[in-house]
C-alpha cells in the first residue's frame, strides 16, 4: 500500500518535461510562463512546428518561438489526459485533465491545421476560449482550459451571490410585509378575545 501511495506522488510531482527529439505529431505540449504562473499550450505538429492560439488568432511557429520569452527558452512539457480526478486536483492546474484522449494523432493534427488555415477557433479570451481550450480541442474536441476552470466556477457563485443580493430586498420586503400581516391579525385576534372574555 504505502509502495503504491508512494508511486503516486512521485507520478504527482513529475513535471513532465520532454526533450524536443522526442515529441510526436499531435503531442499537447505547453510551457510555463510569467516564472510559472500560467502556462501556454499548443500542438506540435511535426518538423520542429507548433501550432498554438493567441490574442493574434491561430498561429504556426517554430519551437523555439513557441517556447520563447524573451531572451529565455522554456522547457517543453507533455500535458496528460485521462489522469484521475485526485491527480487532477493535487497538480498544479493547466498540465492534464481527466478528459479521455480521443482523437489519433493525425486527427489532431489535422484539426490545428484546419484552425489555423481557418483561423477559425474565435476571438481568444483569457478565461472562456485561450491557447489551453484550443489544444484541448484539437485533442478532445472539447474545448476546456484547467487553469480557468476555478475562475469560471468562481464566476458562476459570484453571480448567484450578486442574484441573490439583489434580490435581497424585495425577500426582506415580503418577509416584513408578511409578518406584519400576522402582527395584525394576531392583534386582531387578541383583540376580539379579551373583549370576548370581558362581555
Amino acid at each position: 500500500m504505502i509502495d503504491k501511495v508512494f508511486a503516486i506522488l512521485m507520478l504527482l510531482l513529475t513535471w513532465n518535461a520532454v526533450r524536443q527529439e522526442d515529441l510526436k505529431p499531435g503531442d499537447h505540449i505547453y510551457t510555463y510562463r510569467l516564472h510559472g504562473l500560467y502556462t501556454h499550450h499548443g500542438i506540435y505538429i511535426g518538423e520542429g512546428y507548433v501550432i498554438h492560439f493567441t490574442r493574434t488568432g491561430v498561429n504556426q511557429t517554430c519551437l523555439d518561438c513557441f517556447r520563447r520569452e524573451g531572451e529565455k527558452l522554456h522547457p517543453l512539457h507533455l500535458y496528460a489526459y485521462g489522469r484521475p480526478l485526485l491527480e487532477y486536483w493535487l497538480t498544479r492546474w493547466g498540465t492534464r485533465t481527466t478528459l479521455p484522449d480521443t482523437k489519433s494523432s493525425q486527427e489532431v493534427v489535422n484539426n490545428a491545421r484546419e484552425l489555423h488555415q481557418g483561423n477559425n477557433f474565435g476571438e481568444y479570451d483569457l478565461i472562456n476560449n485561450n491557447c489551453e481550450h484550443f489544444a484541448s480541442f484539437c485533442r478532445t474536441g472539447v474545448r476546456a482550459s484547467a487553469q480557468t476552470a476555478m475562475v469560471n466556477a468562481c464566476e458562476g457563485k459570484i453571480k448567484s451571490v450578486k442574484e441573490w443580493a439583489i434580490k435581497l430586498p424585495q425577500r426582506i420586503k415580503f418577509s416584513l410585509t408578511w409578518v406584519n400581516k400576522r402582527i395584525h391579525r394576531l392583534s386582531e385576534f387578541t383583540q376580539k378575545f379579551f373583549t370576548a372574555q370581558i362581555i
